[in-house]
């Protein structure tokens, strides 16, 4: 069983996490199902809105 919203569908998604003391976004393709394939994670970043800044970049481009 999935952990996605509903009203995601099979396509490409990117959240921010914070782990420890660093900021990273991270990517993953997720079916309908809301199973990941392809989790991807980019940073570290500075601070939150960094990593927001970068996630929301890496959306537009899959958009």
């Amino acid at each position: 069983m999935g952990i996605t919203p509903r009203s995601w569908t099979a396509a490409l998604h990117h959240g921010v996490l914070h782990l420890g003391k660093r900021w990273y976004v991270v990517s993953a393709e997720l079916d309908e199902q809301g199973r990941a394939d392809g989790v991807r994670l980019d940073g570290p970043f500075p601070d939150h809105s960094a990593a927001e800044a970068q996630a929301r970049r890496m959306e537009n481009k899959t958009a």
